[in-house]
C-alpha cells in the first residue's frame, strides 16, 4: 500500500484496486486503463466523464491526458459532467486566458 494515502481506495498505483470514484461500479484501476485505451469512443467518453465528475482533480490526470480532454471536450460538456460542468468550463476558460491551450475553430484544441 502507498504510505502517502489515508485509505487503500485512494491508492491508484495498484491495478487491482477499485478506486474510490468507482463507488457505483466495480472497475479496477487496471480495467479503467484498459477501457480508456480501447477503440470504443462512446465508452471512453462515458468513462472520462465519470472520472471527471467523481474523482479528485489531481487524480483525473492519472487517467486522462490533456489532449484527450481537449479532443472530447465538446462531447464531455454536453450533459455528462453534472454539477462539475461549471468547474471544468471555468478551468478551460482560464487555460485559454493564460495561454495553456489555444482555442481554434473546431472541437480539438492544441495544448502547448
Amino acid at each position: 500500500m502507498n504510505t502517502n494515502t489515508e485509505h487503500p481506495l485512494l491508492d491508484l498505483s495498484r491495478d487491482d484496486i477499485v478506486p474510490y470514484f468507482m463507488w457505483d461500479y466495480r472497475y479496477t484501476v487496471g480495467q479503467i486503463k484498459e477501457m480508456l485505451a480501447e477503440d470504443d469512443e462512446d465508452q471512453r467518453i462515458w468513462l472520462m466523464a465519470k472520472i471527471m465528475r467523481d474523482a479528485r482533480y489531481s487524480d483525473v490526470w492519472k487517467f486522462i491526458s490533456l489532449q484527450d480532454f481537449l479532443k472530447y471536450r465538446e462531447r464531455l460538456m454536453k450533459g455528462r459532467l453534472g454539477w462539475k460542468k461549471d468547474f471544468w468550463q471555468f478551468l478551460y476558460s482560464r487555460w485559454i486566458q493564460y495561454g495553456i491551450v489555444k482555442e481554434d475553430n473546431d472541437s480539438y484544441h492544441i495544448a502547448k
